[in-house]
Formats: C-alpha cells, structure tokens, sequence
C-alpha cells in the first residue's frame, strides 16, 4: 500500500486528540497551506518571497529559515556587507551610518588601529598613568601611580619606553617614606633627557585635631631613568597642595597647581625653579568671587612668557592668565561655560596661538557631588591675544560626564584631545565611575577629522597623549580589568588609511 507522505486526519482524530489533550480542537481553515516545490511561484508577475529557501530575482541569498541578524544571510535576504550596522569579518566595526568622520568610518574600518599596549603596573588597588612626554631618543615616560606589590602602598611611579613598545627602565620614587603616598601627575623632559615631575603626596595633618589627611606638592629633577638629582616637597598653606601641569622655561621649569584653603575656598599658584630646584618666583591666584579657583595647565612662550589656565569662580568660568618671564601678570581672560568650565591642557603653537582643551559642566543637579553632573568637552583656538578663533565641544551620549584630560598639537596644524567617558548604563560609586577612553582629532581650521575609542579601552580612562615624529599616537591612562583593579595603560597608534572602494 502506498503511503502519502503528508497525512490528512479526520476532523472526528482532531476532535478526540483535543478532548485527551484537554483543549478545543482549532476549527479548519479556509486558508490552505502550500508547500512549494521546485519550480512554482516563479515567473512574471510573481513577487520573490524572502525566506522561502529560494534565491529569486532582487534577493542575493536565502537560506530559509536559517536567515539571520548575524548570520551569512540576512533577515531582508542580502548578503552581509558593509554598512548594514552589524561588524562582519573583516570589518573592524560597523555603525552602519555614512559618517566618515566619528568612530567607525565609512569603509568600516576604525580611524586607528594599535602598534602595541601594554600595562605597565597594576595591583590590588587601580593603578593609573597621568602623564606623559616624549624624550630626546624617541620613545616616552609615562608617571602615575601604583603599587610595587599587592598591599603595599600606591607610590609614584616613572617608565620609559622605546616605539617598539620595550620598557627601557622603571623607577619607583625614592625609597623615603615621605614618598609611599606620592602621585606623580605630570611630566616635561628637557633637551638633554632629564625629566621634571610635578605630583603631591598625602602628609599627616600638623594639626592633631584635624582628622583629614593633606596632600603637599613635589617636584623632582630626575635624570633620563628616573632617578631623582632633587626634589622638593612644600606645604602652600592648604590642606591639599597638588602640583598638576609642568613646563619648561629658559631657566628651568614652570609648575601650576592648587591649594585648598577650605570646602569653598581653593586658589590657583604657580612655581617657576631653576634647575638646582631653587623657587625662582611664584603667583598665586584667587578670583574674582574668592571661591573655587585652581590652575590646571600651564605652557610656556617662545619669548619666556608663561601662560596658565584653570577653573574659576565655583567653577563658572574658565580663564587663562599670561605672565612674564619673572611671574608678573600682563593680562587674563574669562570665558563662561553654561554652568561650569575648566581648562585642562594647554598648548602653543609655532605662531603663537593658544590651544586650549577643557570640559565644561552643562548640568550639575546636586552641585557638590560631581557623578551627578552633566559634562561635555571642548577644544578652543585663541590668538596670541587670547582672542577666540573658534571652540568646538564633543557632547557626550545622554546625560554623562565626559572629560577631557590631554592636549597635542599636530605638526601639519590642528589637535588631538584625550579623555574619559563614563559608560552609559554603569552604577558609579562615590570614588569610581567605570568608562572608557576616547578621543577626537581636529583640523587647524576646527573641522573633526575623526573621533575614536581604542578597541583595547572596554573600560579604562584616558589620560595623556603625544603625537612623535613618526605621527603616532601615544596614548595612557588606566584599562580597567574588573570593577576594582586596573593597570596603568600606555598604547601606541597610527591613523589608519581609508580603503578605496571595491569597483
């Protein structure tokens, strides 16, 4: 007896197997359903049907039910390509826009790609890179702070590294325990390959009453691997002394920093040394509105004059100041941000443009907690004069506080600013807010040439940058490994190329 393959039951089964089964047998439908076999439904005037399991006229695949979002043919049956918003092989990412200029472009391929990364020092508790500068052979310092062994103390510490990514030397600040509580915060390095380091260190409280601890500022005259021809710690009057941005003058080196006098009182100083470590000359800076003042960058002119900028004002304002060779002022400039705005690195280029990198607050609800706040960065051009060409500003995704942190100058003109962005969605603690490292680069007329966010930087921070002769990229910072513990981070990057487009 011949079987057919597909049985038809009797509408009486149906009822039975329902009554067993214990629900209402679904009654026939007038709509039958065809199973097609090779051949049918083509030809004229027939539409293709996507997933079907047949390749028909417009489709470039299909694999029935096996289309997928992600799989080697889509849901739409086309086959998978670039700028469909889903990253293939071979395609480094894919956003699936036609910006050419934001993290993914175009070709979907990444506007960098790494040389190398490497993680200098790392601990129990998050180890971090603050800053970094090129020496005279080519390769960089990178300073911060970490630790020697799991539970010892976080310490400042110094590395030097080849463009092959080789650590050359590593130097742990010296073995006093004045320095076990040190960050090392900055660094510039001379002509002959010594390298000034600015920081703080936290100190007892003279004060017995006073149960807080106090930071004072150091710097240090280190030769090229790092160890120290001398150092210099001070207490500026505050509770929390900090030096934070460093550079070199025709007779020595220039320090800009803070002093924390109360909760609402902070002001900006500024040091000059010579290179015996002697104080030169210092100004100190203390607004308009007696507030929260503080200076953050500093640059030094061609002509010896000296150019320091910071937060303002309880931080409504940013500024720069220009002084002489011997500290005296010449003349500032303020610039309000929506609510806030500080500057964070500062540049001069050959003609003499300031170049300025910041972040500015657009939204603060609860003023004295800063996770609450709403931030976004900018990059500004300013002539000789501190007149303003132009400012540009990087919105972060949603109500985050993206910063910026670092500043390099292109040799071909334009700018490079790095910083943080704090991952959209992640809970923050009161110390610790989990985000990642980004940055943008920007055309001497203020045109984006890109943005981008290092494949390697899931979570981390960015920090510092430098551009070297070759044109790399030198990046650091911290690349976070779990919520708690991190690793000092430096990387090495180039631009890449667009690729030209298949024919």
């Amino acid at each position: 007896m011949r079987h057919s393959p597909h049985p038809r039951l009797h509408p009486l089964t149906l009822s039975l197997v329902g009554c067993v089964l214990g629900y209402d047998p679904v009654p026939e439908s007038p709509v039958s359903v065809v199973t097609l076999r090779e051949g049918e439904g083509e030809g004229e005037g027939k539409d293709p049907v996507c997933g079907n399991g047949r390749v028909e006229p417009g489709e470039q695949c299909d694999l029935g039910f096996a289309n997928a979002p992600q799989g080697p043919c889509r849901e739409d049956c086309r086959a998978p390509r670039c700028g469909d918003g889903i990253p293939d092989e071979g395609e480094r990412c894919d956003d699936g826009n036609d910006d050419d200029h934001d993290g993914c472009r175009t070709d979907c391929q990444r506007p960098l790609r790494s040389t190398w990364v490497r993680a200098p020092r790392g601990g129990e508790q998050p180890a971090i890179a603050l800053g970094l500068a090129l020496d005279p052979s080519g390769g960089v310092v990178v300073v911060g702070r970490g630790q020697a062994a799991n539970g010892a103390p976080m310490r400042a510490w110094l590395a030097g590294y080849a463009p092959d990514g080789e650590q050359r030397w590593a130097q742990w600040l010296p073995a006093d325990p004045v320095w076990d509580t040190a960050t090392a915060q900055a660094i510039v390095i001379d002509p002959a390959g010594d390298l000034w380091v600015t920081g703080h260190v936290r100190v007892e409280p003279e004060d017995e009453d006073d149960n807080g601890d106090e930071d004072d500022l150091w710097v240090a005259r280190c030769d090229p691997e790092g160890t120290p021809r001398w150092t210099f710690i001070d207490d500026l009057g505050g509770h929390h002394d900090r030096g934070l941005a460093i550079a070199l003058d025709p007779q020595g080196a220039v320090v800009a920093g803070h002093t924390v006098i109360d909760a609402r009182n902070r002001d900006g100083v500024v040091l000059a040394f010579d290179g015996d470590g002697q104080t030169r000359w210092s100004w100190r800076y203390d607004g308009p509105a007696r507030g929260i003042d503080d200076a953050r960058a500093v640059a030094v002119a061609s002509d010896g004059s000296v150019v320091v900028g910071g937060g303002g004002d309880d931080l409504t304002h940013w500024w720069l100041t220009k002084l002489d060779a011997a500290g005296r002022p010449l003349g500032s400039s303020r610039i309000a941000g929506t609510v806030g705005a500080w500057v964070e690195a500062l540049a001069i280029d050959d003609g003499g443009d300031l170049w300025v990198a910041g972040t500015e607050v657009l939204d603060a609800p609860d003023a004295f907690d800063e996770r609450t706040w709403h931030t976004q960065p900018f990059l500004a051009r300013l002539d000789a004069a501190a007149g303003i060409r132009w400012i540009r500003s990087e919105p972060p995704e949603g109500p985050t506080r993206r910063e910026a942190f670092g500043l390099a100058l292109d040799p071909d003109g334009g700018a490079t600013i790095v910083g943080t962005d704090p991952i959209p969605g992640t809970i923050c603690s009161r110390s610790l807010c989990p985000g990642r490292l980004w940055l943008a680069r920007y055309a001497g007329d203020g045109t984006r040439r890109y943005w981008a966010i290092p494949d390697e930087m899931v979570m981390g921070q960015g920090r510092a940058v430098v551009l070297d002769a070759d044109r790399a990229l030198w990046l650091a910072g911290s690349r976070r490994l779990v919520y708690s513990e991190a690793d000092a981070w430096l990387g090495r990057y180039r631009s890449t190329e667009p690729m030209e487009a298949s024919p």
